[in-house]
């Protein structure tokens, strides 16, 4: 977005991206306008996923225009100046374009006066109609995706072009998403004037959003937001807070995590339970910290023992067990996602990783993983699985419906209980002093000085560390490709211990 002079008098261009970023968070929408016109700090940069994701994202829209460059003749239009005279000139070449019926046009501009948008491909029906088609690497459609294609579609309607009166996404498994063009306009109207009132009062106002500011939506999970929490000690720090108690607690008049500790008393419309309980994870969280042998421990309280009596017996034959995977991974755009490393501890500290760098890799991974359990279990008839949240039960069972493989022993692990998620353990029993139950969380309580560090130490880390691992290899780089994955391997290493001992910590 940018502000336009025209006869003295300012006005705000905007994109579709900006209708998008709105659905998701006007807050952060905002911070970024104050940015562009100097009201305020630039906004927090993408990380490496983020970009990661940017640049697939280009090489599918890439692979899509290769495909359509076999059947047809294919008429660019390169992005212009993000000026009105750049953005109409962009659209003018469209116009041009649209009325010489070229077969595809890519990247067509369209602008309005306000609104610009760069639809990925117009594809020519019966020598008639254009089909607008977006790409997209998501799985599935979301909304904002769903606006954007509405907001094309509408300005080149207004400009007199016939249009399909279908619209397609292609996704990032190459599947194709269909919508009816009468079903998507009804929503996108009154989110595109909503939008345009948002900023052009906001220009009216002359002054940088304040987090305070009622009329603005915030999502409360992007970079911008989360800030704003921390800096305000915001009811949203306290883990479990849910937005809809949030808005009661502020009602309340209470606003703070420090108030929410001190608070006595109802809350209308909260359960006394659901305040009592808040209010005792808030207490711990502004408590004072333990330290102990030089280590700093978050206070902990027993809220209910009953449910770690459910804990099975220590046994000599337990597994402690941890996935890597990079959901981004692809060989042809079409397939995505790659469990890559399959990490086992045994009580005795012997690490078996089982490594996965394709999709045969991953199909022979499962084997061998159920095989070292089938095996473990015949000589230790009592051990059992740990991991810490759902993500690997319901990736065992997500493989092994993909390959046929082991579908029936990963039902039996379900059935006889091998397989123990420490988790909801954790929820339903012990209250602690942190603002998440993540595993890396809780370690202070129990890895004393093997609390990690190291190159890799968060998730996001292993998945990026693992993409510049398979660029690497592919460069021919062998020894560096190899230290990465030492440090991916070290890093999993850790999370099985970090398992272990939260276990033998309950």
């Amino acid at each position: 977005m940018f502000v336009a002079t025209d006869a003295g008098e300012d006005r705000v261009i905007y994109s579709a991206s900006d209708l998008a970023a709105a659905a998701r968070c006007e807050y952060a929408l905002l911070r970024s306008f104050d940015a562009r016109l100097g009201w305020g700090p630039d906004v927090s940069g993408d990380d490496e996923l983020l970009a990661r994701t940017a640049s697939l994202g280009d090489e599918h829209e890439q692979r899509h225009l290769a495909e359509l460059r076999l059947e047809s003749d294919v008429a660019i239009i390169g992005r212009p100046k993000y000026t009105v005279a750049g953005l109409t000139a962009a659209a003018e070449q469209t116009r041009r374009a649209i009325e010489d019926r070229a077969p595809v046009i890519y990247q067509a501009a369209m602008f309005d006066g306000r609104f610009a948008g760069f639809a990925d491909f117009l594809v020519l029906e019966d020598g008639q109609r254009y089909r607008l088609r977006d790409t997209k690497l998501a799985r599935s459609v979301k909304v904002e995706a769903l606006l954007q294609m509405a907001a094309y579609i509408e300005t080149l309607t207004a400009a007199g072009v016939s249009v399909a009166s279908e619209v397609d996404l292609i996704l990032g498994d190459s599947t194709v998403a269909s919508y009816a063009v009468d079903e998507l306009l009804p929503v996108y109207r009154p989110r595109r004037d909503a939008l345009q009132r948002l900023l052009d009062d906001h220009l009216a106002r002359g002054r940088a959003v304040a987090w305070e500011d009622e009329l603005v939506r915030a999502c409360f999970r992007c970079a911008e937001c989360e800030a704003k929490v921390r800096e305000h000690n915001d009811l949203l720090l306290v883990a479990g807070m849910r937005v809809s108690q949030r808005a009661r607690l502020l009602d309340a008049g209470i606003t703070t995590v420090g108030e929410l500790a001190a608070h006595e008393g109802r809350v209308p419309e909260l359960s006394t339970r659901t305040v009592a309980a808040l209010k005792s994870q808030a207490r711990l969280q502004i408590a004072d910290r333990v330290v102990e042998n030089g280590n700093v421990k978050p206070p902990y309280e027993l809220v209910d023992a009953q449910p770690l009596m459910v804990l099975p017996d220590v046994d000599k034959g337990d597994l402690f067990f941890d996935f890597e995977g990079d959901p981004l991974w692809t060989t042809d755009g079409h397939e995505w996602g790659l469990e890559y490393l399959w990490g086992v501890l045994t009580v005795g500290d012997e690490f078996q990783p089982f490594w996965a760098h394709d999709r045969a890799e991953e199909r022979q991974a499962l084997k061998e993983f159920l095989a070292f359990v089938r095996k473990r279990r015949r000589r230790y008839p009592r051990m059992h699985v740990y991991h810490y949240a759902a993500y690997e039960k319901s990736t065992l069972l997500r493989l092994a419906g993909r390959y046929g493989v082991g579908e029936h022993e990963v039902d039996e692990l379900l059935r006889d209980g091998v397989l123990v998620d420490l988790y909801p353990l954790v929820r339903k029993s012990i209250r602690v002093g942190t603002e998440n139950y993540s595993i890396k969380s809780l370690e202070p309580l129990y890895m004393g000085n093997e609390l990690r560090d190291g190159e890799v130490t968060t998730a996001t880390a292993s998945i990026t560390e693992y993409a510049r691992y398979c660029e690497l290899r592919d460069e021919g780089r062998t020894d560096e490709a190899a230290t990465v994955l030492k440090e991916i391997e070290e890093y999993n290493r850790y999370d099985c211990r970090s398992t272990r001992r939260l276990r033998d910590w309950l």
